[in-house]
């Protein structure tokens, strides 16, 4: 019984619906070659997966680059069944496996819920989903460089139809499509299609039809994948139109149930048994499936049980593709035999003529020479060839020797292959079959634009042809061939390579050289050019032109990759760049990689200005300054903190400023920011210390600077030499004979009154001012939006009116604050008071934090003598709130090539203005431009930003930075 294949196949269908979550290829990797010439590529069993345990599940069946080597065609839909061709006598069998795994696709066509390819965005994923008359085959590209293909895609295929009415022909739909596992959502995409009706003949059994994409152009990168989709697209015959109106869809499976039944007990004819089992097998699934099988649905299946059906994968009917562009895994090329004795790699439309064969030799040659020197791999060269004869007579057997020239028309290699009239007598057999004639030698070097022959003649010692040889016209139908297959030569070898720096690392706005030694068998000019495989981030590439090698020489090339964006944004960035370095004799390839990384960076710090020596009295506490230079490599906008250490040799106690923060890199302290406070005791006896000052590196622990200094003490403190003082002059004036060891105390004590009674006769007179200014709130935070308004009070101390003026002066930066005085200049009567106000407004430039001092000043007018006060006012900590609004672009559909303006508005709800805020605008994930604005607090900035739509898929990314 089949269960055990059905559920399997079952279990398989349901998995391809999933297909997009999982990776969808296992198909053989290819490297690429030349993007120049055609590959073909031939169809395989597209039902093959069931037999073949190793094939990955997720798959689609893989085309081949070879052709078919099998005598038993395969088709789709396949046949009930089948007879195997090389017996003498073909005798049907039941095609069990293949026929009923097709039955089931049915069970999965007919709901209409898996049709997901109407819904947006999921386009192609009817591909992954099995189809009762549809064959889809693919190819994986894993080349190095990307291929173009460009021209026509033609499907040669073969077909088979029972009718043959014009009003009852089928039709084909071919399809090219494109897969990318690598993409966020991997389903196929179209690339071109096109419809045709087949054009079967009477009695033609099975027949050949060209089907012609014309003029694709598309570029097929590395890890991509072609599909090829061949879709029968059944007419309405007459038949299934009965069956609808006619028959009972469940008395129709009992009645068949029952022929069923009675074949699998006819048990002396295993072959009657086997398709009792088969028809049983059917009946049931379609019975126990979840849908309810309706007399519409049974007629489709008939339709297409009667509509035509590709033929494939054997050796008369290898039905293939053939591309405009190389894409195979080995450099096979074919060269079709055309008219005037030449060779081309485009196939022929059929019209010349005949070519007759005879001793001597007719010669094609090929019509382009080789692009560079290639190894001729002789033992892989084929030649296919389609030859006819009217009547085989005198003699019945003809031989033919088929010879392969160089450019001197040397032999390179011959074959001989003896034919007879089963593979001559093309009138008295439905299909002409190809001759395929095999080569033998050793390999041989092929040199730069020259050219092959193929040269076909009989055989010496053949007897007279009475009845001519002749090879077939070339055309589609009958396309003799050469096959070639190359290889590279040694000649161009990368003997070493030099990386600088060695581990391929830079800094944002580094560079990466790369060293090719490059040596060469012969003289030669190469050419130096590069594919980029992957890419994030900015770089520039720079190469030579070309390079003049010797022979038996060598050739050292540099290559170049700078990082262009010198910001931090650019650390992670990384490319993956194949250099390929090509010349007339030979080719070579080699894979570099760079990265910009912080592990790059060289770090380094430097402390500058200051004195090796430091004089201190004992007691005395006292900073000691210095400059701390940040000499980091890094991207120009990377800072770096350090934290300070500080030891004394005599243990004296010490206290370092903990840290410096955030230093860009090439900058330096100011004067009064990186210190130490060195505390002296008052009751050392030591006369010198040693100071060690260890700066260190918070990004890079390794990294720091160390200075010494030497402290030297020069004695007590200010009260011990005050002291010292008075007891020598006590001890001079004799009062040290009055009052012992208090002499010095007394002295001090008449010196004080003395001072004391000049204070108060100073105070007197300066205590009288001219003027009092009085402020109750002197200290004033405010937002960048608010101004500093203060009451300042001139109060008249004097009985008389006095006219006073009033000025004001900033200490700190006045560029960045505006002062108003309102009034400048007023008149105070006697003993009484008036308000002046003073206004503190912030300008653009006054940052977060910022703090100014307002020194108010009043003096009578004519007069010197003024009266101040300070007036403080500073800034909050305030904040930004970027807001991005209406993203709008125009024209709003997007056509390849043409320019787009995208729109959108930078709102500041914060308290305090944006600066220097850069808009980053990318397209497919690539940066496409940049835009730099200041945007004051509550203020809008409208930006445009135009750009060109690319083909295909355009996704806009708008990134806001500060």
């Amino acid at each position: 019984m089949l269960a055990p294949k059905a559920l399997k196949t079952l279990c398989l269908l349901f998995i391809l619906i999933s297909g997009t979550l999982f990776p969808a290829f296992s198909m053989p990797p290819v490297k690429a070659e030349d993007s120049t010439g055609q590959t073909t590529l031939y169809f395989t069993n597209a039902l093959s997966y069931l037999e073949d345990e190793n094939y990955s599940d997720f798959g689609f069946v893989s085309m081949s680059e070879y052709p078919p080597t099998k005598q038993n065609d395969s088709k789709y839909p396949p046949d009930l069944l089948i007879k195997n061709t090389s017996k003498i006598i073909p005798r049907p069998s039941p095609n069990t496996n293949e026929f009923f795994t097709w039955f089931t696709s049915w069970l999965f066509y007919l709901f209409p819920e898996f049709n997901l390819s109407e819904i947006p965005g999921f386009e192609g994923f009817e591909l992954f989903l099995p189809h009762p008359l549809r064959v889809v085959e693919g190819y994986s590209y894993n080349g190095t460089e990307p291929v173009t293909i460009s021209g026509d895609v033609l499907y040669n295929l073969y077909f088979s139809s029972d009718v043959t009415l014009k009003k009852f022909r089928d039709q084909v739909k071919v399809e090219l499509y494109s897969l990318n596992m690598e993409s966020m959502l991997p389903l196929p995409k179209k690339i071109a299609n096109i419809t045709e009706t087949l054009t079967p003949k009477l009695f033609s059994g099975i027949y050949k039809q060209q089907i012609t994409i014309p003029d694709v152009t598309y570029t097929l990168s590395p890890g991509d994948s072609l599909l090829f989709s061949v879709e029968i697209v059944p007419s309405n015959k007459t038949l299934p139109s009965l069956i609808t109106k006619y028959v009972d869809v469940d008395r129709f499976l009992a009645r068949w149930e029952k022929h069923g039944n009675w074949l699998e007990n006819r048990s002396n004819l295993k072959k009657l048994q086997s398709l009792g089992t088969t028809l049983k097998d059917i009946i049931s699934l379609a019975k126990e499936s979840l849908m309810n099988i309706t007399s519409e649905d049974f007629a489709k299946v008939i339709n297409a049980m009667r509509s035509s059906s590709l033929v494939y994968n054997s050796v008369l009917h290898p039905s293939s593709v053939s591309i405009p562009g190389k894409i195979s895994k080995d450099d096979i090329r074919i060269y079709y035999l055309g008219p005037n004795q030449e060779m081309s790699m485009t196939p022929q439309n059929g019209n010349a003529s005949k070519t007759k064969i005879g001793t001597n030799p007719t010669v094609w040659t090929i019509d382009q020479g080789l692009e560079r020197n290639k190894i001729l791999k002789v033992q892989d060269v084929t030649a296919e060839l389609y030859f006819t004869r009217t009547l085989c007579i005198l003699p019945r057997k003809v031989s033919v020797t088929v010879t392969l020239y160089d450019e001197t028309n040397t032999t390179i290699a011959t074959s001989e292959k003896q034919l007879t009239k089963n593979e001559l007598q093309g009138f008295l057999r439905k299909k002409i079959i190809p001759v395929v004639f095999n080569f033998t030698g050793v390999d041989r070097e092929i040199p730069y634009g020259k050219k092959l022959s193929l040269g076909i003649s009989l055989s010496n010692g053949t007897k007279r042809v009475i009845t001519a040889l002749n090879l077939q016209p070339p055309s589609t139908q009958y396309p003799s061939l050469l096959r070639v297959k190359y290889e590279e030569t040694q000649n161009i070898k990368i003997h070493d390579l030099t990386t600088t720096p060695s581990d391929g690392t830079i800094i944002p706005g580094g560079s990466i050289q790369y060293l090719f030694n490059v040596t060469s068998k012969n003289s030669d000019t190469l050419q130096i050019h590069t594919i980029e495989q992957e890419k994030t981030g900015a770089w520039e590439i720079s190469t030579p032109t070309s390079v003049t090698v010797d022979a038996g020489s060598y050739a050292l090339i540099p290559v170049y990759v700078n990082s262009t964006n010198v910001l931090k944004e650019a650390y992670g960035s990384i490319i993956d760049l194949l250099v390929v370095i090509s010349g007339n004799t030979g080719i070579a390839r080699q894979a570099v990689t760079g990265e910009i990384s912080e592990q790059a960076i060289t770090y380094d710090v430097e402390i500058l200005g200051y004195s090796s020596t430091i004089n201190i009295s004992k007691g005395e506490n006292r900073f000691f300054y210095f400059v701390v230079k940040n000499k980091n490599t890094g991207a120009i906008d990377d800072v770096d903190s350090y934290t300070i250490t500080a030891t004394s040799k005599n243990n004296w106690k010490l206290i370092p400023q903990e840290t410096i923060r955030n230093l860009g890199i090439g900058d330096t302290t100011n004067a009064n920011d990186a210190k130490v406070l060195i505390q002296v005791p008052k009751n050392t006896t030591e006369k010198t210390d040693t100071i060690t000052i260890t700066i260190t590196s918070d990004s890079n622990s390794d990294t720091s600077a160390t200075i010494s200094i030497t402290v030297k003490v020069t004695g007590g403190d200010f009260f011990e030499e005050i002291l010292n003082f008075f007891d020598s002059a006590a001890q001079t004036l004799g009062l040290n004979d009055l009052f012992g060891s208090d002499g010095k105390f007394i002295l001090l004590i008449l010196l004080a009154v003395i001072i004391l009674f000049f204070i108060v006769i100073l105070a007197f007179v300066f205590t009288s001012k001219p003027v009092r200014i009085i402020c109750t709130n002197r200290i004033r935070e405010i937002d960048s939006t608010q101004n500093a308004v203060f009451e300042i009070i001139i109060k008249n101390p004097f009985k008389k009116a006095q006219t006073y003026e009033i000025n004001t002066q900033q200490t700190s930066p006045e560029t960045k604050w505006d002062i108003t005085v309102e009034p400048t200049t007023l008149e105070v009567e006697g003993k009484t008071s008036k308000t002046v106000q003073v206004t503190v407004t912030p300008t653009e430039a006054a940052e977060p934090k910022e703090w100014t001092q307002v020194t108010v000043s009043a003096k009578k007018i004519g007069k010197k003598k003024k009266e101040s006060i300070d007036l403080v006012t500073m800034m909050k900590e305030g904040k930004t709130l970027l807001q991005l609004e209406n993203v709008t672009h125009w024209p709003t559909t997007f056509n390849p090539g043409e320019k787009i303006i995208t729109s959108f508005n930078i709102t500041n709800n914060g308290s305090i203005p944006a600066r220097n805020v850069k808009i980053f605008f990318y397209l497919n994930g690539k940066q496409k431009n940049k835009v730099e604005v200041t945007l004051p607090a509550g203020n809008i900035a409208d930006i445009q930003i135009p750009w060109i739509a690319e083909k295909g898929k355009n996704q806009v990314r708008i990134r806001v930075k500060e």
